[in-house]
């Protein structure tokens, strides 16, 4: 916000709260005039004998320009308002004020962060469809709010350098030599922790941590690639190493070393030839009480459906809901602790 940000190694962030209402409103305006002029030259070029032209060829020339000029709108609307949200979004000032138990981290290579935030197309077989009606929101917001339902907020570690938040996950900034401390920290007082896998060292060294101070059930893995299997694979042939690597150090320091899951290959796709690509979350994993994983993947050739709209329902009741609903069973505070906290009253 208007602080210094300096020694976090993040540059002081630039919101400006009318500006990110003013491109939200007019990310609006074009999102809806957009679509409306798309409409209207899908039904140039349906009739072109209802309108007044010289040539029915005009007003199929018509009706293409319409349908450009409307998606162009779209997609800038789009844009437009993910900016604005950036303006609009919280920042956290002190992470150590967050409750116990009261939420969620998110944890994630930061190089996942431009794939996160493009902005989600409609679950839309026909190329204009996906463009004229997209949600608006980004991946990273449709996860958050998915996962902020049933645990409560997410928040993350902000990108070094960014000058603007992204939309999503509330971010705070940590100084970039001293990183690793804040987050332990954290890992132990969430709810549960969300750690996108990567085969980077930091990623790596998140996993470690999560293993060695909580339980199994308040960890989940998310799988976020174009090419899952091949993301999946470097991940599990990098943890050994990581894992044995941090024993040294825990030993090192008279703890006790922690052992790395054994983590199975990547489920292959029900129907490989099937042409069905879906963006966004392709994965799942979840742990037992001994820390036995198991690797959910959302398959969208696995389902049928006479609409892609219809495949992503079937997925997430099916495949994603079922594990979110054992994760907020197993990790529900327990009444007596809930009850201990209200004051009786007098």
């Amino acid at each position: 916000m208007g602080s210094d940000m300096a020694d976090t190694g993040v540059r002081e962030q630039r919101q400006m709260g009318a500006v990110g209402c003013g491109a939200r409103g007019t990310g609006c305006f074009l999102r809806i005039a957009g679509f409306f002029a798309a409409m209207g030259g899908a039904g140039h070029l349906r009739a072109p004998s209802v309108y007044d032209y010289s040539s029915p060829g005009n007003a199929i020339w018509t009706g293409v320009l319409m349908i450009a000029g409307g998606m162009a709108a779209v997609v800038a609307g789009s844009r437009l308002a993910r900016h604005g949200r950036r303006h609009t979004a919280r920042v956290i000032e002190d992470p150590k004020a967050l409750p116990d138990r009261k939420f969620t981290l998110f944890l994630r290579p930061f190089d996942v962060d431009q794939p996160m935030s493009e902005v989600v197309p409609a679950a839309r077989v026909s190329p204009r469809q996906r463009v004229t009606h997209t949600t608006g929101r980004t991946y990273e917001e449709d996860l958050a709010r998915l996962l902020r339902r049933r645990f409560g907020r997410v928040v993350a570690v902000g990108k070094p350098g960014e000058r603007l938040p992204l939309p999503g996950a509330s971010r705070f900034y940590l100084p970039l030599a001293e990183w690793q401390a804040p987050v332990s920290d954290l890992i132990g007082r969430a709810r549960i922790v969300t750690l996108v896998i990567g085969a980077s060292e930091g990623t790596l060294w998140e996993l470690t941590e999560c293993v060695r101070l909580l339980r199994p059930e308040r960890l989940l893995l998310l799988v976020f690639s174009d090419d899952p299997r091949f993301e999946y694979e470097r991940f599990r042939y990098a943890v050994p190493a990581a894992f044995e690597k941090r024993s040294l150090e825990l030993a090192a320091e008279g703890l006790e070393p922690v052992f790395a899951p054994e983590f199975p290959p990547f489920p292959p796709m029900h129907n490989p030839d099937s042409l069905v690509r879906v963006s966004g979350l392709q994965g799942l994993i979840h742990f037992d009480t001994a820390w036995r994983p198991t690797v959910v993947r959302c398959d969208h050739s696995a389902y049928w459906s006479l609409t892609l709209q219809g495949r992503q329902f079937k997925v997430y009741r099916r495949r994603v809901l079922p594990v979110l609903k054992r994760l907020a069973r197993e990790t529900a505070e327990p009444r007596e602790e809930r009850a201990g906290r209200i004051s009786p009253l007098v």
